[in-house]
């Protein structure tokens, strides 16, 4: 016999209550004489697409239900029983109204929940950050104190009691000469640590100008390339001058040539190379430096090159630069393969980490590497990071470990043609742009598809994590997806004209209408935004009899026949959102 549904939910934990109210109904609704209940709870997306929640008997993977009974669940969407119960009963009928009340309070109450402790992790997160930063804070003024002290009175302390020792003599048996000769020298050098610790020109002439000038005055020959543009705050400025003179009297000691290249990206970046060096030992000698510039918000990072040579890198990011932008509600609202991915993610039974790391992959921009090319205006859902460096195999292989120095990179643009290698050492979810691609067109483009892009990440992380962990119900749930979403089918059109690989059939207007440009079905059929419905309707109905003739011209070859297909199913998907508007006014 079924329980009281207030009595399931008093004596069932939170994480196990959709299973249990499912059951209890199964038991409730079931006949002797009939199979048992098979039970689906749903959640109906705006787009209409239905995302199991939760099923009875658990796990259940059996195919669509056609002749199913569907009962409306408030606030979430549909529960589907199979075989239909006989709801003659009262009895039957009030124990499935309240269940289905009390699933989805459950399901809105979990959400909020879920809500409510991210928001809280992210809080403590953010204190801990603060709690680390103010210690990192606290050690770089302790550093800063001993380093003034260290260069101002260690060696000037040293010159004065050697003046003292001389003029403690009588006055006629004082070498003035010497002493004059000496006294010179204690201030110039006086005058030089001083400078270092806080450069007179710093503050009037900008970081640039007052390396250029510690590189001429350093003992080794430092050739001094590049500039970074235009001047920034100061607070900025003098935390990237340290570091970089640090870095540079730390190298500079052995006396070989060195190169200083500067240049401007997401913020002021230098690069110094040297020969000779100990990289280990250089580290060690900057790890002040690290720290000082770390609770500035920059970077520092030594590594040794082929030949012996050692490289530095001080990356001061500016405040007032923006290399990211997060995805827009309009932009995820007309691609509903992010609500779908969205969605499955929240449904997915996997660990609290594994989930979580799935949201946070959602929440993350596409990342596009901009290899020896400018700096393009950011888009809402990219982020670009800047290369100076070649793009050989060398730097194909980095770019590939996504958990290197570049970071996880989605997509790749290079100004220049990449050298052979580099192409081949990418990974084939990367994304390299063809040849004559500018940055600021390859932001354009991963911006109107950020939506799909990152939905398509999610999911190939969802199904590592499920293959993993041996979930065949998440498993088949994200192979229902694929088969579903036609917006992935199309994303797969368009990395091959990102490629330079797509059939020749495929021209601007093929792009547009599989969301080159956006989602949107204005966007999709190259019209202005304030078009009106009929215009609408009428280029929808143009783009459907194109595609339709030309699916019957000959000589298309098996690539060309694959994206005329894909271009059909997109043309009449434009055409069937626009006809619903009118079927919901109609009704």
């Amino acid at each position: 016999m079924p329980r009281r549904v207030l009595d399931v939910i008093a004596r069932t934990p939170r994480d196990a209550l959709l299973p249990a109210l499912l059951e209890n109904l199964a038991v409730g609704i079931g006949d002797r004489e009939a199979p048992e209940p098979r039970l689906r709870l749903l959640q109906r997306l705006e787009d209409g697409h239905l995302q199991r929640l939760a099923t009875w008997p658990e796990n259940d993977m059996g195919s669509e239900p056609v002749d199913a009974h569907r009962q409306p669940v408030p606030g979430v969407g549909v529960l589907e029983i199979l075989p239909r119960p006989d709801l003659t009963v009262a009895r039957r009928r009030r124990l499935l109204e309240d269940s289905c009340a009390w699933l989805g309070a459950a399901v809105r109450a979990d959400r909020a929940l879920r809500e409510l402790e991210r928001t809280r992790q992210e809080a403590l997160q953010s204190e801990q950050d603060a709690e680390r930063a103010e210690v990192r804070a606290g050690r770089v003024r302790e550093g800063e104190r001993m380093r003034l002290v260290e260069s101002i009175t260690t060696a000037t302390v040293h010159d004065v009691a050697e003046l003292r020792r001389r003029l403690a003599s009588p006055a006629d048996d004082v070498e003035w000469p010497v002493v004059h000769a000496l006294t010179e020298c204690v201030i110039d050098e006086l005058r030089d640590r001083v400078r270092g610790v806080f450069p007179a020109m710093l503050p009037a002439r900008g970081a640039e100008e007052t390396l250029r000038e510690l590189a001429a005055a350093s003992d080794a020959h430092v050739a001094v390339v590049g500039d970074l543009g235009r001047r920034t705050s100061w607070d900025v400025e003098s935390g990237f001058y340290h570091a970089v003179a640090g870095a540079l009297r730390a190298i500079a000691r052995t006396g070989a040539p060195l190169t200083l290249a500067l240049h401007r990206a997401a913020g002021l970046v230098a690069t110094l190379r040297g020969g000779g060096q100990d990289g280990e030992a250089v580290g060690r000698a900057l790890r002040m430096e690290r720290e000082r510039i770390g609770s500035l918000g920059g970077e520092l990072s030594v590594r040794e090159r082929g030949d012996g040579e050692v490289e530095v890198v001080v990356t001061m990011p500016d405040r007032g630069e923006v290399t990211s932008l997060p995805l827009t509600g309009r932009q995820t609202a007309s691609r509903p393969v992010f609500a779908r991915v969205s969605a499955l993610v929240d449904a997915a039974a996997l660990s609290a980490e594994e989930v979580e790391a799935c949201r946070d992959a959602l929440a993350a921009p596409v990342t596009l590497l901009v290899v020896q090319g400018p700096s393009p205006a950011p888009l809402p859902g990219v982020q670009t990071v800047l290369c100076d460096e070649v793009a050989d195999a060398s730097l194909g292989a980095e770019v590939r470990d996504r958990g290197g120095r570049w970071g996880s990179i989605d997509a790749v643009v290079s100004a220049l043609a990449p050298r052979p290698g580099f192409v081949d050492a990418l990974s084939r979810d990367q994304l390299l742009f063809r040849d004559g691609v500018a940055p600021a067109e390859a932001v354009a483009t991963l911006s109107a598809r950020a939506p799909v892009l990152v939905a398509r990440r999610v999911v190939d992380l969802l199904a590592a994590f499920a293959a993993r962990a041996g979930e065949e119900a998440v498993l088949w749930e994200i192979d229902r997806l694929r088969a579903h979403s036609h917006e992935l089918v199309e994303d797969a059109l368009l990395d091959a004209l990102a490629r330079g690989a797509a059939p020749a059939v495929v021209d601007a207007d093929a792009a547009r209408l599989a969301g080159a440009a956006g989602g949107g079905s204005r966007a999709r059929l190259g019209l202005p935004a304030d078009a009106s419905d009929e215009q609408v309707q009428a280029a929808a109905v143009a783009a459907v009899e194109r595609w339709q003739r030309a699916a019957a011209r000959p000589g298309l070859g098996s690539s060309g026949q694959w994206a005329v297909e894909v271009l059909q199913r997109s043309a009449a998907g434009v055409l069937q959102r626009g006809r619903a508007p009118s079927v919901r006014d109609a009704r």
